[in-house]
C-alpha cells in the first residue's frame, strides 16, 4: 500500500445501517491534489468547497485529509449546507492539526435534505484511532462511499518514473444518475508519484476527457461529481513539473487505464444493468462532433431498451446519429453491431442476417461502431442496457 496514506470508515447513521456511510482518509504530511468536478448549476456544497480550495489565489493546492460520506448529498441545503462543510473542514482540522483549506469534502445520496454535521463530528474520534493503511482499510473505504452501487469499485495499477516504482490506487462510487460533464460520480486516486499539482491536474483533466467523461448510464448529471487525485511524493525520483515530460509516458498510461477501468465498473453496474455497451464512432469532421453522435447514442433509451431485449432494431441507432449530427449523410453513414454490417449507401446492408445480430445482442458486452464518412477524427464512449430494474430501484429510492 502507499506509504503517508491512512485510512478509516465508520458508520455514522447518516442513512444507512450496517454498513459504513462516512470515510477519513488522513495523509502524515501535505500531499499534491488535483481535482476535477461536476459542471451542473446547482452544485452541492461540497463541489463548492474543493473548487474553492484548489482555484482561489495563494492557494497551496496541497490536501492533508479527506472526508467523504454517504446517503446524503448536502446539495440544495441552502446556508445551513455551507455551514455543515465547514465545520466539518474545520472539526478535521482541529483533529489533524491543519488548516481548514487541506480538508477535502464529499457527498454522495439524496439531494435537498439537511445533512446533521453532528452525526460526522461524533464519529471523528472512532475514525481516528482506526486509521490505518491495510489492504482491509482500502477495501472498506471503496465500500463506504457506496448508494445504489451493487459492488465495491477499487483497482491498483504499477508503472514507473525514471526507472522508479510507481503506485496508483483509486476507487469510485457511481450507479445512476450518471451523464458525465465532468463525471457523474465520486472518485478518489492516490499515488506515491513526485508530481506537482499543477501538472497533476493537466494530466488528470486530459485522462478525464476519456474515461469518466466518456460514460453515461441515464444522461442525468450529477450535482456532486468529484474526482480527486492525490499525490504523495514518496516515490523515489526526482519531481515532475512538465506535463510534456518524457519520463510520464508510463505514469500518463497508467492513470488513464486505472481511471478507464473505473468508469467502465460505473457503466456495468449502472443501476439494473446488465450489458456494458461501448459506441465507437469514427469518420467524424473532429472529436466534439464524434462524441455529441456517441453521446446520443449512449443516452438514448430507445437504443438501450432495445439492447436490454436483444433487439436488433438498428433504425434507432439511425435515428440517434440524425438527431445529434446534422451534417451526416444515409448515404455515407456506416453502421455495425459487433462485426455485423446494418447499412450501406443510406439502406440496410445486403448481408445483414437478423437472426446472428440478435444472437450477438444476447451477449454481455456490445460494441456498436459508427462511421460518419465526414473525416478522421473519433471517439469511444460507453453506457449499459435500460430495463425494468432501473425504474424499480429509483421509484423507491427515497423509500
Amino acid at each position: 500500500m502507499l506509504n503517508n496514506i491512512k485510512l478509516a470508515s465508520v458508520n455514522c447513521g447518516i442513512k444507512y445501517k450496517n454498513r459504513h456511510d462516512l470515510l477519513l482518509v488522513a495523509f502524515s504530511s501535505a500531499v499534491n491534489i488535483a481535482g476535477v468536478f461536476t459542471n451542473s448549476s446547482m452544485p452541492a456544497y461540497p463541489v463548492v468547497w474543493c473548487k474553492q480550495n484548489l482555484t482561489k489565489k495563494n492557494s497551496t493546492k496541497t490536501a492533508k485529509a479527506l472526508i467523504v460520506n454517504a446517503g446524503n448529498a448536502n446539495a440544495f441545503t441552502g446556508k445551513q449546507g455551507e455551514e455543515v462543510v465547514k465545520s466539518t473542514a474545520q472539526a478535521v482540522a482541529d483533529q489533524l492539526q491543519c488548516h481548514p483549506e487541506e480538508v477535502f469534502v464529499a457527498s454522495t445520496g439524496v439531494i435537498g435534505e439537511q445533512l446533521n454535521q453532528q452525526l460526522i463530528i461524533d464519529a471523528l474520534p472512532s475514525l481516528l484511532s482506526n486509521l490505518n493503511n491495510s489492504q482491509q482499510a482500502w477495501q472498506e473505504a471503496s465500500l463506504a462511499i457506496l448508494t445504489t452501487d451493487t459492488k465495491p469499485k477499487l483497482i491498483t495499477k504499477f508503472c514507473d518514473i525514471e526507472g522508479k516504482n510507481v503506485s496508483i490506487i483509486g476507487f469510485a462510487k457511481g450507479s445512476g444518475m450518471i451523464a458525465p460533464n465532468m463525471a457523474t460520480m465520486l472518485s478518489f486516486i492516490f499515488t506515491d508519484a513526485n508530481i506537482c499539482s499543477n501538472t497533476l491536474q493537466q494530466l488528470l483533466q486530459e485522462a478525464n476527457e476519456t474515461s469518466f467523461n466518456a460514460i453515461t448510464v441515464d444522461s442525468d448529471q450529477s450535482t456532486n461529481d468529484t474526482v480527486l487525485l492525490f499525490a504523495t511524493k514518496t516515490a523515489k525520483h526526482h519531481e515532475i513539473n512538465n506535463s510534456h515530460s518524457p519520463h510520464l509516458h508510463s505514469f500518463r498510461q497508467a492513470l488513464q487505464e486505472l481511471m478507464l477501468d473505473l468508469a467502465k465498473l460505473i457503466v456495468i453496474d449502472g443501476e439494473g444493468a446488465k450489458k456494458l455497451i461501448e459506441i465507437s464512432v469514427e469518420g467524424a469532421s473532429n472529436q466534439i462532433q464524434a462524441k455529441q453522435v456517441a453521446m446520443a447514442i449512449a443516452n438514448s433509451p430507445l437504443v438501450k431498451t432495445a439492447i436490454a431485449g436483444s433487439d436488433p432494431n438498428w433504425g434507432r441507432i439511425v435515428m440517434a446519429v440524425g438527431k445529434s449530427c446534422p451534417e451526416a449523410s444515409p448515404e455515407t453513414l456506416l453502421v455495425k453491431i459487433g462485426d455485423h454490417p446494418l447499412t450501406l449507401h443510406g439502406a440496410k446492408h445486403p448481408d445483414y442476417v437478423e437472426k446472428l445480430v440478435h444472437q450477438y445482442l444476447t451477449g454481455n458486452e456490445v460494441k456498436i461502431t459508427v462511421n460518419l464518412g465526414l473525416g478522421y477524427a473519433s471517439f469511444v464512449a460507453w453506457t449499459c442496457d435500460l430495463n425494468e430494474e432501473y425504474i424499480k430501484i429509483n421509484k423507491d429510492y427515497r423509500s
